[in-house]
């Protein structure tokens, strides 16, 4: 490999990617979707969940999800920690949602399955969700003799008022357009039933685009429309600038990135069989891993910065690592959270996501083989 060779050599996945016909498929209705989730569905339906009394089977898979359902990313969701702790949410319950949120929202999701790939997105969507419980769960064990405090107040859903049939039928067409799109722009041979099929995707597609602008413009009111598009350009003004700066900064950083930097302590390491072997593959994980738990990715950097580091050699494990840990709380973020729940819960949850992260990311590594970038695979 050539001494000096540049990460921004690597860097074109911005054009491979993510700034292509194909992205606009998936990456646009992930934001109109986490847009009417925002818009239709009510948060104060999850406050019930999450208290101190209630049923752990409920608590934390609703805590787990919520993230999904009330978007948050890493420099919002320590205020919503606090508040919902605060209003009586049990210690377990409100360190999964802490986990989890930023992780699990639905435009991180959707952009790691586009830009990495569907198996690293799965991973990272069922990590999040078994580390989020199993970290909340914890917790709580370990902070069982703490006075509790009360359960939230039931607060009346207003899915009612909106219509849940209106709300499955609007979803469910959002999602088919979404993921028909994803499969759209990947990658296909030259092969006549290859052909086929996209042909018939293509109808597909736009047989839903035609009736979810039908539900749309038929079924809801243009004031439930504005606030909708309102919620989404918000999310949209939020996300992208520092989208955009991240790409820079990553970019800047791609002329003074050495590639033999990257091999030597992110790259897999394997014996002469080709074989992962598993203590060098857990240290360069353990590095990643706290890299990521310290350092603020702003919203969907952590996917930028990571496919850049894949394309070059990292490893997946070192890769899933940095998902994992990136989107959550940085150490401005742990100094802050100390403040509301001091620095014996902050050591706590630091040291539980480390090692689950670990475990998680680890596992992974020595189950897969190696990444191959979407752009490489030939069509």
């Amino acid at each position: 490999m050539i001494v000096g060779q540049k990460l921004a050599q690597a860097v074109d996945i911005f054009k491979c990617c993510i700034f292509n016909w194909g992205a606009l498929t998936t990456i646009l209705p992930a934001f109109i979707i986490a847009g009417a989730v925002i818009a239709f569905v009510p948060t104060g339906v999850l406050s019930r969940y999450l208290g101190a009394g209630a049923k752990r089977y409920i608590s934390y898979p609703v805590a787990a999800v919520s993230g999904a359902i009330l978007p948050a990313c890493s420099c919002n969701i320590v205020p919503l920690f606090a508040s919902i702790l605060n209003r009586g949410a049990g210690i377990g319950p409100a360190f999964t949602f802490l986990y989890a949120g930023p992780a699990i929202n639905i435009i991180s999701s959707i952009f790691t399955f586009k830009v990495i790939g569907s198996l690293v997105g799965m991973w990272r969507v069922i990590g999040v969700l078994v580390i989020s419980i199993v970290l909340g769960l914890v917790m709580e064990f370990i902070f069982r003799n703490e006075k509790k405090s009360a359960g939230l107040k039931p607060v009346e859903t207003a899915i009612q008022k909106i219509g849940a049939g209106r709300l499955i039928a609007l979803f469910t067409l959002l999602f088919a357009v979404l993921i028909i799109g994803a499969s759209l722009s990947a990658p296909t041979s030259a092969d006549i039933i290859d052909k086929i099929g996209m042909r018939l995707k293509s109808l597909a597609y736009l047989i839903s685009a035609v009736l979810l602008i039908w539900v749309v413009f038929t079924k809801f009111k243009k004031a439930e429309l504005l606030d909708w598009l309102k919620q989404t350009y918000n999310l949209a003004k939020l996300i992208i600038p520092l989208f955009i700066i991240s790409i820079l900064i990553v970019g800047f950083i791609a002329q003074y990135v050495d590639v033999r930097w990257i091999n030597n302590i992110l790259a897999a390491k394997k014996d002469a069989h080709g074989y992962r072997l598993f203590m060098p593959t857990l240290s360069t994980t353990f590095f990643a891993t706290i890299f990521g738990e310290l350092m603020y990715f702003p919203i969907l950097s952590e996917i930028v910065f990571t496919k850049a580091f894949l394309k070059l050699g990292m490893d997946i494990g070192p890769a899933l690592a940095i998902l994992l840990a990136g989107p959550g709380t940085s150490l401005p973020g742990f100094i802050l959270i100390s403040r509301f729940v001091g620095w014996k819960k902050v050591s706590a949850y630091f040291s539980l996501s480390v090692i689950l992260e670990l475990i998680f990311a680890t596992a992974l590594a020595m189950w897969m083989g190696d990444y191959i970038c979407a752009c490489l695979v030939i069509k």
